[in-house]
C-alpha cells in the first residue's frame, strides 16, 4: 500500500458581506422592579459575578428565562420581529440580569450561534454598547432597547462615570420543526 502525502486543492481565506440586523427603540419598563429583582440574583450561588464578558455582576444565565414582567416585553419585540424581519423557528434561549459599576467594561464578544439577541436597559449611563463593525452605539436610558443579529460583535469600554449601568441581556435560539 503506498501513502500519499496529504493534498490540497483548495483553501480559501476570504471575508464575505452577510445580511444581519439591528433594530434599536424604547419601550415602557418597570425598571425599579427589575432592578430590585437582578440586585437579589447578584446574591444567590448561581451568579455569574465578573465571570463572563460581563466584566461585573451578572445573575445566572437563565434567571429571567420564565419572569411574566420579562416574557410580556420579550413578546413585544418579538411581535414587532416576526412583523418586519424574515426569521422563523426561534425560542428564548436565556434572559440575564447585569450591572457594571464605575471601572467595569464588557468585553467585545459575540452570541453566536444563537440567532439573535437583545439588551434592554433599565437607566441611563454615559457607557455605550458599541458595535464596531456596523458603526452603531446604544446609549444606555431606561427602557431602550437593542435587538440584533447574535454573530454582531459589541462590548463597552471602561465606566469612567461614576454611574452604575442595569440591564437584561438575552439570547434567541434556533428551533428544529421536525414535523
Amino acid at each position: 500500500m503506498v501513502i500519499r502525502p496529504m493534498q490540497i486543492h483548495r483553501h480559501i481565506e476570504k471575508k464575505i458581506k452577510t445580511d444581519y440586523f439591528f433594530i434599536e427603540g424604547t419601550i415602557d419598563v418597570d425598571s425599579d422592579y427589575f432592578i430590585d429583582l437582578i440586585k437579589k440574583g447578584f446574591e444567590e450561588e448561581s451568579n455569574n459575578n465578573y465571570k463572563t464578558n460581563v466584566g461585573g455582576k451578572m445573575t445566572s444565565w437563565k434567571y429571567l428565562n420564565k419572569n411574566i414582567n420579562f416574557l410580556r416585553i420579550l413578546n413585544k419585540l418579538i411581535h414587532y420581529l416576526d412583523s418586519n424581519v424574515d426569521l422563523h423557528g426561534y425560542e428564548l434561549s436565556e434572559a440575564w440580569g447585569f450591572c457594571l459599576g464605575p471601572n467595569e467594561k464588557t468585553k467585545y464578544h459575540g452570541h453566536a450561534p444563537h440567532m439573535w439577541s437583545g439588551v434592554l436597559y433599565l437607566n441611563e449611563c454615559n457607557t455605550p454598547l458599541k458595535f464596531e463593525k456596523i458603526d452603531k452605539s446604544v446609549m444606555p436610558a431606561k427602557g431602550k432597547f437593542a435587538i440584533f443579529s447574535s454573530f454582531l460583535r459589541h462590548g463597552t469600554d471602561i465606566n469612567e462615570t461614576d454611574q452604575t449601568k442595569f440591564g437584561i441581556a438575552f439570547n434567541i435560539r434556533y428551533t428544529q420543526d421536525y414535523t
